[in-house]
């Protein structure tokens, strides 16, 4: 079976990768009676946002929401990680704040190896922890650290992180901040590595990994 390929410019990459191409989509919203059609809202949301918005919506307060589903058992204050949006959708505004993505896997058909991003405003920084392909795609060990302007290279076609050190500096502390906060780790060496391994697909769980 062949797949079909589309053109996703100005967008960099496609399903899979941290670059926009993989990680912008539409959202769509359609409520006659709360939201007015024909909207274009600029401001980017994620989806963990839905949970709060979706209750606002039904008009249930999120404290009372315990873990275990049964709304009488809550004692005490439940903690979402999005973000109402319901203001948005109705023509207001909400509070600026740093958007997170945790991509900690390899996908080796699609070029992806373990990183993470955090968009602040129009500045997004990838952080990709031990490994990584270029666009050709040739593969490359090594840490390494991206940063665009959004609002000026939506293609993210010109890496500043050299240029602006102190900037991604800032950003990937934010980032490494956050992920400590939700107890993620970052992907260090593999003492399991094997060079003449390292591309080859397998369903077979190691003895080391059991």
């Amino acid at each position: 079976v062949k797949m079909q390929e589309f053109d996703n410019a100005p967008l960099r990459a496609g399903k899979g990768s941290a670059y926009e191409g993989g990680i912008r989509v539409p959202c769509i919203v359609r409520w006659p009676a709360q939201v007015k059609e024909g909207q274009v809202i600029e401001t980017p949301v994620h989806v963990t946002d839905w949970m709060p918005t979706l209750l606002a919506a039904a008009k249930v307060d999120a404290t009372s929401v315990a873990s275990s589903g049964d709304p009488a058992s809550a004692k005490a204050e439940a903690t979402l990680d999005g973000m109402n949006l319901l203001p948005l959708f109705q023509g207001g505004t909400i509070p600026q704040r740093p958007l997170f993505l945790y991509m900690p896997f390899y996908e080796l058909r699609w070029c992806v190896t373990p990183c993470a991003v955090i968009r602040e405003g129009d500045w997004k920084l990838i952080e990709s922890f031990g490994d990584w392909f270029d666009d050709e795609p040739r593969y490359h060990t090594g840490h390494k650290l991206e940063l665009f302007n959004l609002r000026t290279d939506l293609g993210e076609t010109r890496n500043l992180a050299d240029s602006e050190k102190d900037r991604a500096k800032a950003l990937q502390a934010k980032l490494h901040a956050w992920m400590k906060s939700i107890a993620a780790p970052i992907p260090g060496e593999n003492l399991h590595f094997d060079a003449k391994r390292m591309l080859e697909e397998t369903k077979v769980k190691q003895a080391w990994n059991r």
